[in-house]
C-alpha cells in the first residue's frame, strides 16, 4: 500500500471513532461513509439522503453525533455574524456594502483586532483605504493615538490629567518629551496649571542634561569662547552634528565664520577631509591602507 492509501486508512479510522460509527465494518477509503465524515468534519452540512444513508446502516448515533455538531456549527456560525454585524456597525463599515456580508472575508478578523485594542499593521491599514472603508481607517489611527497617549501619560507620570482625546495640549507636549524637544514657555505654565508637576520636572531634567551636554560639547570643540550657553543657540545643533559625525550644511558653516568660530571650523574642514580621502580609498581600492589622515601622501596623490 503506498503511503497516501495508509494516510487516508488511517484518517478514516479517527473519523469512525469520532462519530462513533466504529460497528461500521467496512475501512476502505472507497467508502460512502469516509466522504460523508469527511465533510462533517470539514462543517459541510450533510443532505437528507446522506442521512437516510445513515440509517439504513443503522449508524444511528453516528446521525445523533453528527446532527448535534451540525446544530453546534449553525449557532456559532450565527454568533460569528451577529457578532460581525455589530462590530461593522461600530467601526463604520457601509451597511450597503455587499462585499462586506460573509464573516471569511479579510475584514472579520481586522475588526476583531481593532475591538481587542490591538495595533493594525500598515498592510491592514492599506486594505481598509483600498476597499474605500476611509471611516474605519480614521477610527483605527484614532484608536491608536489614544493608545500611545496613554502609555505617554503613563512615562511621564501624567495619568492624573483625566483627558484622553489626542485634540489635547497634553498629547503635543508629552510628543514632545519623547523626541527631546523643548516645549514652549506657554506649554510648560500649561503643565503647572494642571498641576502636573512631575512632567513638569521631568521636562526640567531633561533640559539640565541638555545644558551638561551642550558645556561638554562646547569643551570637546573648543568653542569656550562662545558665550552663549542657552539650547536655544545655534551652535547647540552644530556641535551635536559634529559629534554624530554629520556633514555641516553651508548656513551652519557660514555662521561659525560669523561668530570667528576658527577652531571648530578647522575641525570641520579636517572631518571633511576624512571624509573624501575614505570615499576616494574605497573609489580606487585602496581600502587597506588604515591611515584616515588628510596629511597621508595617499590622499595627496
Amino acid at each position: 500500500m503506498d503511503k497516501e492509501f495508509q494516510n487516508r486508512l488511517k484518517h478514516f479510522t479517527v473519523l469512525k471513532s469520532k462519530y462513533q460509527a466504529t460497528k461500521c465494518q467496512d475501512s476502505s477509503p472507497s467508502s460512502l461513509l469516509y466522504l460523508i465524515l469527511r465533510k462533517v468534519d470539514l462543517g459541510i452540512e450533510l443532505t437528507e439522503l446522506e442521512f437516510d444513508w445513515l440509517r439504513e446502516q443503522e449508524l444511528f448515533e453516528s446521525v445523533e453525533t453528527i446532527y448535534q455538531q451540525q446544530q453546534y456549527n449553525l449557532e456559532e456560525l450565527r454568533k460569528l455574524e451577529n457578532e460581525f454585524s455589530h462590530l461593522k456597525s461600530q467601526y463604520q463599515v457601509p451597511k450597503n456594502g455587499e462585499a462586506f456580508k460573509k464573516i471569511t472575508i479579510t475584514l472579520y478578523p481586522i475588526l476583531w483586532k481593532l475591538d481587542s485594542e490591538k495595533t493594525l499593521t500598515n498592510s491592514e491599514i492599506e486594505w481598509l483605504k483600498n476597499n474605500q472603508l476611509a471611516g474605519t481607517v480614521i477610527l483605527a489611527q484614532k484608536m491608536e493615538m489614544e493608545r500611545h497617549f496613554f502609555v505617554l501619560k503613563t512615562k511621564y507620570q501624567a495619568t492624573k490629567y483625566q483627558g484622553s482625546s489626542p485634540n489635547s495640549p497634553l498629547y503635543k507636549i508629552l510628543n514632545k518629551l519623547e523626541s527631546k524637544q523643548r516645549i514652549s514657555d506657554p506649554e510648560f505654565e500649561w503643565l503647572l496649571k494642571q498641576e502636573l508637576f512631575e512632567t513638569a520636572e521631568i521636562f526640567e531634567q531633561q533640559e539640565a542634561e541638555k545644558k551638561a551636554e551642550f558645556i561638554q560639547l562646547k569643551i570637546n570643540y573648543h568653542a569656550n569662547k562662545h558665550p552663549d550657553v542657552s539650547l536655544s543657540s545655534p551652535l547647540y545643533p552644530i556641535l551635536q552634528k559634529l559629534n554624530a559625525d554629520e556633514k555641516l550644511i553651508t548656513s551652519e558653516i557660514n555662521w561659525l565664520e560669523q561668530q570667528e568660530l576658527n577652531e571648530i571650523i578647522a575641525i570641520v574642514k579636517k572631518l571633511e577631509q576624512t571624509r573624501e580621502f575614505t570615499d576616494l580609498k574605497v573609489k580606487y581600492k585602496a581600502s587597506k591602507i588604515e591611515d584616515l589622515s588628510p596629511l597621508s601622501h595617499l590622499y595627496i596623490l
